[in-house]
């Protein structure tokens, strides 16, 4: 059984979009989702569900060509765009690009999160995009390059946003037990954990139009 809060949560990373998903969403106290697949078109979604839905798109690139290729081909005005940058080069250029959105990283490009990233992210008021199953069920050794790099974070106060990379009705982790494990996990103040689930990806995802 969930606790049912005021609706003010947002997911930057939902890996499905279902009718049956979506009404959980709204009953858990979601708003706005940005959604990688859907099964129906957004503004139908938006409308039965009483949730905003827009389109999520990730973008894997290993050099900066290669991401300026696929840019061009996104119609970012309407889609959250995340870049998962595999090199050093791409993160630089992907924080001050204003058609990406947020930057990914994951237990396999850690590596690119280093001080200077953190800098440049903080100058140009790009968010970093953390997926909650990674934080919650990653190996003890992941878990701890992510505690080094949260806590940069939040010396360097750059944005945060989680997904849930929710693909069924028995993924969706409770928002409050995710701000519970990141202070317990992670060392992390429940502020910073709030606004990565409220007013942040709210934000990304208001910026987009619904289709």
């Amino acid at each position: 059984m969930f606790l049912v809060l005021k609706r003010i949560f947002a997911d930057i990373h939902a890996g499905v979009c279902s009718k049956e998903l979506l009404d959980l969403y709204y009953k858990v106290g979601y708003t706005h989702i940005a959604c990688l697949e859907k099964h129906v078109d957004s503004a139908t979604l938006s409308s039965s569900a009483r949730v905003v839905v827009v389109d999520k798109v990730v973008v894997n690139a290993s050099s900066v060509d290669e991401l300026k290729d696929i840019l061009r081909e996104i119609e970012y005005r309407r889609k959250v765009v995340a870049v998962h940058p595999t090199t050093t080069e791409v993160a630089r250029w992907s924080a001050h690009d204003t058609r990406i959105d947020t930057i990914l990283i994951t237990p396999s490009n850690l590596k690119v999160l280093d001080k200077k990233q953190l800098s440049v992210m903080k100058y140009y008021d790009k968010p970093l995009e953390i997926h909650i199953p990674h934080l919650l069920y990653s190996s003890s050794e992941v878990k701890s390059y992510f505690y080094r790099r949260l806590n940069m974070l939040a010396r360097f106060k750059v944005g945060l946003v989680l997904g849930t990379s929710t693909s069924g009705v028995y993924e969706l982790v409770h928002p409050v037990v995710v701000i519970k494990a990141m202070k317990t996990l992670y060392d992390l103040p429940e502020r910073i954990t709030l606004l990565a689930l409220t007013d942040i990806p709210r934000q990304l995802i208001s910026r987009k139009q619904v289709t």
